[in-house]
């Protein structure tokens, strides 16, 4: 399937042959100043009376996959489990993030060039989602953003993007100067229709 660029308020319809979709933050490495960090953030939710103006996280965050969200020492009541590797993902491994990466460099500059910069990751797998989430909201953070006096005005390169399951770009969508002075900004959402399709 061929890639494209998302424009705003744009959609489109996951092949329902897809047991799994990646979704990518990428972003240019600051060549001045601080370093930039953004992180990417999924959120399981349900529609309360099946209206999609009522969100609600499911079950408390059980599938809010956020760095807030993983059981620690600190934080015994987390919702996420922490790999070994780095990694953390939702107690059914519906939904799994790559480790953190504070730099935006992740694949080394020039060893694939539709993925160079890009580091910042996870995955759903669509047929383990429980029913009763019908909207998996992406989000786009920066972090320590008014420690460093960052906005998205002065990320370069930054971009989501939705991958097949061999890690293949389906689609992308640019976080343009429309997020200029936003430190946190939704950029999608995953919707599942009446027929189960996404």
């Amino acid at each position: 399937m061929a890639s494209f660029n998302l424009e705003k308020g744009q959609s489109f319809q996951i092949d329902k042959g897809f047991a799994l979709v990646h979704c990518g933050l990428g972003w240019d490495p600051s060549t001045s100043g601080s370093a930039i960090d953004l992180d990417l953030h999924l959120f399981g939710l349900t529609h309360r009376n099946g209206d999609a103006n009522q969100v609600q996280l499911r079950e408390e965050g059980s599938h809010a996959l956020c760095y807030a969200f993983i059981q620690t020492a600190k934080n015994p009541g987390g919702s996420l489990k922490k790999n070994a590797d780095g990694t953390f993902e939702t107690m059914d491994g519906s939904m799994w993030h790559e480790k953190d990466d504070r730099t935006g460099r992740g694949v080394a500059a020039g060893t694939d060039e539709d993925h160079a910069g890009m580091r910042e990751e996870s995955k759903l797998v669509l047929d383990k989602l429980p029913a009763d989430i019908m909207e998996v909201a992406v989000w786009a953070t920066i972090h320590d953003a008014e420690k460093r006096g960052q906005d998205f005005g002065i990320v370069k390169g930054a971009y989501i993007e939705v991958c097949d399951p061999d890690d293949d770009e389906l689609c992308r969508y640019q976080l343009a100067s429309e997020f200029a002075g936003k430190t946190a900004v939704q950029v999608a959402s995953f919707m599942r229709g009446p027929d189960g399709q996404w």
